[in-house]
């Protein structure tokens, strides 16, 4: 007698050479028979084709212009600007020695705080400041961005660090990263974006603080208005300290 075929399975499938039925469910590739593979990968691709340029775009311009400042005392414009509020000071700085002289005549009658030898100064130094504050103001910018290149020193510079940065993230966004990177990479382009205004919004006020040094420092010539010269330094001071700040968070 020969012996009987195996019966085949109830569902229409052969047996495999084990005589087990192959598990369900560990075909993870997109198919007819698996939507929810081929809806992920569309997402995943749909995520990596955004990040990808923007991300390659927004390093390149981390590493060129993010962490300086750029000669705004060289452009024309800017010397333009300048020029007109240091034609008002010239116009209007007889108003202020008029009044160091009243202070002056004053002196030991209705105040005894400030004396000529006080005053002189101040008219001189308040003279100079405002019709020299453009080249003040270039000279600072030279050393803010010196700085900047000495805290991040001649191995690790903008260049090398974006360059790094955009190698990991491109490798794991073309590799098997998965959504998390992605999502990861997104978060990054978004902080990128957000230090891109911060750098646009601190150009733009080193530019308003240049224009408006000649009125401003010209207040160094009496006393009552030191405050609002002193204030311009401050200021001038700081937005040129943010470079400084971000090139320590780089190299961190």
């Amino acid at each position: 007698h020969q012996p009987s075929p195996p019966t085949p399975p109830a569902d229409g499938q052969p047996p495999n050479q084990s005589g087990q039925t192959p598990p369900q469910g560990e075909d993870s590739s997109c198919g007819i028979t698996n939507i929810p593979a081929c809806v992920s990968g569309a997402i995943e691709s749909f995520f990596r084709d955004l990040v990808t340029p923007g991300l390659n775009s927004l390093l390149d311009l981390l590493a060129k212009y993010v962490l300086v400042t750029p000669p705004l005392d060289q452009l024309p414009v800017m010397g333009q600007i300048w020029g007109s509020s240091q034609q008002i000071v010239v116009a209007v700085y007889a108003l202020l020695v008029l009044a160091a002289g009243m202070i002056v005549m004053a002196y030991e009658t209705l105040q005894t705080r400030h004396s000529i030898k006080e005053i002189l100064p101040r008219v001189i130094v308040g003279f100079l400041a405002a019709n020299l504050s453009l080249f003040l103001g270039g000279k600072a910018i030279e050393i803010a961005n010196a700085l900047s290149q000495a805290i991040l020193g001649d191995q690790v510079n903008p260049q090398v660090a974006a360059e790094s940065m955009k190698n990991t993230l491109m490798g794991n966004l073309n590799g098997q990263g998965g959504l998390f990177v992605i999502f990861m990479a997104l978060a990054l382009v978004v902080m990128l974006v957000i230090v891109m205004l911060t750098y646009i919004v601190r150009v733009t006020l080193t530019v308003i603080l240049l224009a408006a040094a000649p009125l401003l420092l010209m207040c160094h010539a009496l006393p009552q208005t030191e405050g609002i010269a002193l204030w311009w330094w401050k200021a001038f001071g700081g937005v040129l300290a943010i470079q400084v700040g971000q090139s320590l968070a780089l190299i961190a």
